[in-house]
């Protein structure tokens, strides 16, 4: 049976190095440690060095990125096979081996009115995946109340953690170390990055109790794992959407507790959003936790900047 691999901080990404080209490769094993601790994001353009998305800020690498290499590099990532990631390619991402994602843009086509996918592709953004078993720990006492999950949002600027954050906890629920019995949990994973399944397995550890939907949107992942897998909790990210709201509600409804993530610096900047804001304001959300990270830059420092109850007060 296939089984998830744990991606780690200190594992040097074997699975992703294996399928750059050796010019990537080599270029980026000149860097240290401490950097690739650090390392988040690779983006490629056409015509452009490589550039490296930290943590703590933005490194060039003295590497000129060609035009073929671009295809090459892309092909690798395909195994040399485009039929099979077609639909991928038509969301404008592919998932690796490791859970790393890869998105791309260029010149979209269309047929008959809808996306079909990109041609002749200008740029390449490698996104790194990370597990930090125990990260979300400290989390814990804002999120569990009364012997059970209380329904909340993690919310924070991108590349902060909240998707490694969501994944842990995840994790830590299903397995039952949580000061909880393991809980049954339903993950949404639209966009395949909390759980990065390649062939419907998880490639980063969720649980051994986390039902996963991946590639689907996630107002209907949420209504089909309500419908058919019987969750405790219901989890997804990037909320924020009409539908995604009315299926969050559709779990309430079912007696089903919810955990999911946004995009948002602040509460004021949640409750301005036309339908999120709607949950904050009726108290959907039992606890608000907006994430920072401490100037160390690793994901293990992750930490709450402040975190909010339903009726919007301030906890800490």
């Amino acid at each position: 049976m296939p089984t998830a691999k744990t991606i780690t901080s200190s594992e040097p990404f074997a699975e992703l190095k294996a399928l750059l080209l050796p010019s990537l490769a080599a270029a980026l094993q000149e860097l240290p440690a401490a950097e690739w601790e650090r390392l988040q994001e690779i983006r490629l353009r056409i015509g452009q060095p490589v550039r490296l998305r930290l943590a703590t800020g933005e490194r060039t690498l003295p590497l000129l990125w060609q035009q073929d290499w671009q295809e090459r590099q892309l092909m690798l990532f395909l195994h040399n096979s485009v039929y099979a990631y077609e639909e991928q390619l038509r969301q404008g991402f592919v998932t690796l081996p490791g859970g790393h994602r890869v998105g791309l843009v260029g010149e979209a086509w269309f047929t008959e009115g809808e996306l079909r996918g990109f041609k002749h592709i200008a740029s390449l953004n490698i996104r790194l995946a990370r597990a930090v078993p125990g990260v979300a720990k400290p989390f814990l006492p804002y999120i569990v109340g009364g012997g059970r999950v209380l329904r909340t949002l993690l919310a924070a600027p991108p590349g902060v953690g909240k998707t490694t954050l969501l994944r842990d906890l995840v994790r830590i629920l299903a397995e039952g170390e949580a000061g909880l019995p393991p809980l049954n949990i339903g993950l949404a994973d639209e966009r395949m990055e909390i759980a990065a399944a390649v062939d419907g397995c998880p490639q980063l550890p969720v649980g051994s109790r986390c039902d996963v939907i991946s590639a689907c949107s996630k107002a209907q992942a949420v209504m089909i794992l309500l419908r058919s897998m019987g969750p405790q909790l219901v989890v997804t990210d990037e909320v924020g959407s009409q539908a995604d709201c009315e299926a969050l509600a559709a779990a309430l409804n079912a007696g089903v507790s919810v955990l999911a993530s946004a995009h948002g610096g602040s509460r004021e900047e949640l409750l301005a959003r036309p339908w999120l804001g709607d949950l904050l304001r009726e108290g959907f959300f039992e606890r608000l936790l907006l994430l920072k990270r401490e100037p160390a830059g690793l994901l293990t420092a992750l930490a709450p900047a402040a975190v909010y109850d339903g009726q919007g007060r301030q906890l800490c």
